[in-house]
């Protein structure tokens, strides 16, 4: 049986799963991700994906697309050889902190990708361009844009960065307060207050009661003691609180290191200039 038949049979257009273009590796650390895709129920999107810089948040806008979409798609990849350049050896000129491209097409039956930085003939690499051109003219119509949860980052002096998810109704409310530098002190056995302030922005937010608002790896704001706290460990409040983020990782590898915590701190956004 012939490469061409093979290849008609092991990639159907049916049988494409996802296709994306990636831009990224640069000194920034940003990158932008183009995918056509369809879910275990069939939808079918297309999505773009973007971070100007590494401290930046992911910004998702996500399309509706047509199965149209997914046959133009391997047909791209059929006609100008897409496979075979997935098997091509890399170029002997090399782009080091810069930006390059990569082309992915995943299919039932097998996957495979094609960098820039391969050695492609001419057929190729109008096959990469026009591939790349096509997911880009589907990026069309009502899209739906979602923006990467805010994360605030506290450096420890011991040389650990501890990092917490800020909560959808304080998100870019906090850098003002938190990312000033307060002199810390201890919470009971429990925490340790970040600062002492006025009521933060609570327009969005509703007060949370009992254990969840106490929960270990919660950073919470208590409206009776104008306190701002970062629990370590589990505690009750006798009343509401609002919880203003939430650690991300291993609660039991970091307690101990936010109960060492002494002196000035103050904590780093993503997506500002604090």
């Amino acid at each position: 049986m012939c490469i061409v038949s093979l290849l008609a049979k092991k990639f159907k257009p049916e049988g494409l799963e996802s296709c994306s273009c990636s831009t990224g590796g640069g000194m920034l650390g940003g990158y932008r991700r183009v995918t056509l895709q369809k879910d275990r129920k069939g939808n079918r999107t297309v999505s773009l994906q973007y971070k100007e810089t590494h401290a930046d948040r992911e910004e998702t806008t996500v399309y509706p697309a047509s199965e149209e979409a997914f046959v133009k798609a391997t047909e791209i990849m059929k006609k100008y050889h897409l496979y075979a350049a997935s098997k091509r050896g890399r170029s002997r000129i090399q782009i080091l902190d810069g930006d390059t491209t990569t082309i992915s097409f995943y299919y039932k039956n097998g996957d495979f990708s094609i960098h820039e930085l391969q050695r492609l003939n001419r057929t190729m690499r109008k096959g990469f361009t026009e591939i790349e051109d096509f997911l880009d003219s589907l990026l069309t119509g009502d899209g739906v844009t979602t923006l990467e949860p805010q994360e605030a980052m506290l450096h420890l002096k011991s040389g650990y960065t501890i990092c917490f998810e800020i909560e959808a109704a304080f998100d870019d409310r906090l850098t003002g307060i938190l990312g000033v530098k307060h002199e810390v002190s201890r919470f009971s056995e429990h925490g340790i207050v970040l600062c002492t302030c006025e009521e933060p922005d609570v327009s969005s937010a509703e007060p949370v009661s009992g254990s969840p608002g106490g929960a270990a790896g919660n950073i919470v704001y208590n409206p009776e003691s104008k306190e701002i706290i970062l629990l370590y460990e589990e505690h009750a409040f006798a009343g509401p609180v609002y919880v203003l983020a939430k650690l991300q990782g291993h609660l039991k590898s970091a307690a101990p290191l936010l109960a060492e915590m002494e002196g000035p701190y103050a904590m780093r956004f993503t997506g500002t200039n604090e």
